[in-house]
């Protein structure tokens, strides 16, 4: 791309513009219905006004976690780099990795709130309206599942807290959007870290705070642990417990 650096300097001032926007915006919602609620439910009580206040704030605060959580969704959908099944990769300076910023900007942006939904169906939705395929029985427990739109996960996949799972890199002076790919009722351990092109066979266990390298394949129904993890246990199946 001619110009990269005008297009990069120009667009951050853009983005900023637009992160005003999408921070600011939800607060209206918010904002009406504590506004109403207010004005219908005070009393002469000085405490139990109080409790309405309380009360309506709490809900405003939902409202707007709720419509942050949709606007910026919405706005990665829109934008999101299409990954295939395999990988896309482009040059540094193109606007594949403009539009990959974006949104990783965005869901940056979304992380103060995040917080507050995880594990539950609304952090499920909102990572399935940026871009991620996502089955049913899904346990999210961290807000760095970043590059939603490489992640598909399968049918009763849980995540630990506090993992990272990534799907781009930079490399060679070239920007690489891999997918991965978490298979039905596979365990990745709180603190781990899956890399781009990472595949975690079903039925799978990834270790507490393991590291899974760029392109690895962990076979169906096997352990791994470590930096960088290596097979501990042929198979995550434990005596007493039946499929």
């Amino acid at each position: 791309m001619k110009n990269f650096g005008l297009v990069q300097t120009i667009g951050s001032g853009v983005l900023l513009i637009y992160t005003v926007i999408l921070w600011g915006l939800p607060v209206a919602p918010a904002y009406a219905v504590f506004d109403q609620i207010s004005a219908q439910f005070l009393t002469t009580s000085t405490f139990a006004n109080y409790i309405i206040y309380g009360l309506s704030a709490g809900l405003a605060f939902m409202i707007y976690i709720l419509s942050l959580l949709f606007f910026s969704g919405m706005t990665q959908r829109i934008i999101h780099v299409r990954v295939p099944e395999d990988k896309i990769v482009d040059k540094l300076e193109s606007w594949t990795t403009v539009r990959w910023a974006v949104c990783a900007h965005l869901h940056r942006c979304t992380h103060p709130v995040l917080v507050h939904t995880i594990p539950s169906p609304i952090c499920n939705a909102y990572y399935r309206l940026a871009g991620a395929k996502i089955g049913k029985g899904v346990q999210i427990n961290t807000i760095n599942l970043n590059d939603p739109s490489t992640v598909t996960i399968g049918d009763k996949v849980v995540i630990g807290g506090r993992s990272v799972i990534n799907g781009h890199l930079v490399e060679k002076g070239q920007i690489v959007l891999a997918r991965v790919k978490l298979e039905a009722g596979c365990l990745i351990g709180a603190g781990s870290t899956i890399q781009p092109g990472v595949r975690i066979g079903k039925g799978a266990v990834i270790a507490t705070n393991g590291l899974v390298g760029k392109w690895k394949d962990i076979p169906d129904g096997e352990v791994w642990a470590g930096l960088p993890v290596k097979k501990i246990k042929e198979s995550s199946k434990r005596k007493g417990i039946e499929d």
